[in-house]
């Protein structure tokens, strides 16, 4: 048995050993972990806002999470408005400042993991109470709507980017590094899969169902980007059903690429996969629609290219590890 095998395992990852010092942490990880905090930190700043410190507030965003849910969780959403209705001042500044806290802590690197588990503590609470599970309840669920929800997303990442310095033969991507290759797979074939169906939907396949959605982005958006939205509102009234069957098609195709055996192949689905969440982003999202501070989050869109760029491939495993073995 040569030294190379034996210091392999089962799993086929290359352990830590005491002649064998650990992988260095990834300076590409670490990057994506400050994207995530800069989301995270533009999140609770957005929570500071004039208008959120309103009684508007809690009717106007809480109260459209709730259109369309089921009794079982109406209740629990009329009780969040409530709370924050009453107490505007104090529920969002007390928002503001975890959101803020957690993004700062993952931007320390010694304070990263603790920021990581605040996100998975506080991703629960906000999906279901602030974004009523995303939407996903309803019958008009889809990924022009913002469905799962930016909460959901969020957690995910803070999974996929956990701090580690595994390495290995199976390690082929960031997303990968700490999940493992089959689970970082099964996330991505799930995440874009799943919004492929849901643009299958009938709600999503109705005539203006696309052109109601980028119309709706126009208020208070500056002139030169109000003229361009209303220019796709136009080019895409009447055609509801053919836009969603190609947006499911294509995001079908993102789903599978991940499981190509060819690197060129991944990497192409994982480059659609960007494209599609920056247009989801521009014309069915509005950025987020900050032109009239009321914008909460900065939605859906920046989350899924992030992921994707997550699961960019890294060099192949074999230079990977003849690297490390010359270090």
């Amino acid at each position: 048995m040569t030294r190379s095998a034996a210091l392999t395992d089962r799993s086929g990852q290359i352990p830590v050993s005491p002649d064998r010092p650990a992988a260095p942490p990834s300076p590409a990880r670490r990057r994506l972990q400050l994207v995530l905090a800069g989301l995270w930190l533009l999140d609770g700043m957005l929570k500071l806002q004039p208008y959120m410190f309103t009684k508007n507030f809690a009717p106007m965003t809480l109260g459209e999470a709730g259109d369309g849910a089921p009794f079982w969780l109406v209740d629990p959403l009329d009780w969040a408005k409530r709370i924050v209705s009453d107490h505007p001042v104090g529920t969002m500044v007390l928002f503001a400042l975890v959101e803020i806290a957690i993004g700062m802590a993952i931007a320390y690197r010694p304070t990263a993991r603790l920021g990581l588990l605040a996100c998975l503590c506080w991703v629960p609470f906000l999906w279901f109470f602030a974004e009523g599970l995303g939407g996903m309840t309803t019958s008009a669920a889809g990924p022009l709507g913002g469905a799962p929800g930016a909460s959901i997303l969020y957690g995910l990442l803070a999974v996929l980017l956990w701090p580690t310095r595994r390495s290995g033969p199976g390690v082929t991507s960031e997303a990968v590094r700490f999940v493992g290759t089959r689970a970082a797979r099964i996330v991505w074939v799930a995440l874009w899969g799943l919004l492929a169906v849901l643009s299958l939907l009938p709600a999503n396949r109705e005539p203006n169902a696309v052109s109601d959605v980028i119309s709706a982005n126009t208020d208070g958006a500056p002139k030169g980007y109000a003229w361009l939205l209303n220019h796709a509102a136009s080019w895409a009234e009447g055609r509801g059903a053919e836009i969603s069957i190609t947006l499911a098609v294509l995001l079908a195709l993102v789903a599978v690429s991940v499981l190509l055996p060819s690197r060129r192949a991944v990497r192409g689905g994982i480059v659609l996969a960007i494209v599609l969440a920056t247009l989801l982003w521009v014309f069915a999202e509005g950025f987020g629609m900050p032109f009239m501070g009321m914008a909460t989050d900065p939605d859906t869109g920046p989350l899924l290219a992030v992921i994707a760029i997550a699961f960019w491939p890294s060099v192949p495993a074999e230079v990977s590890v003849q690297e490390g073995a010359a270090a």
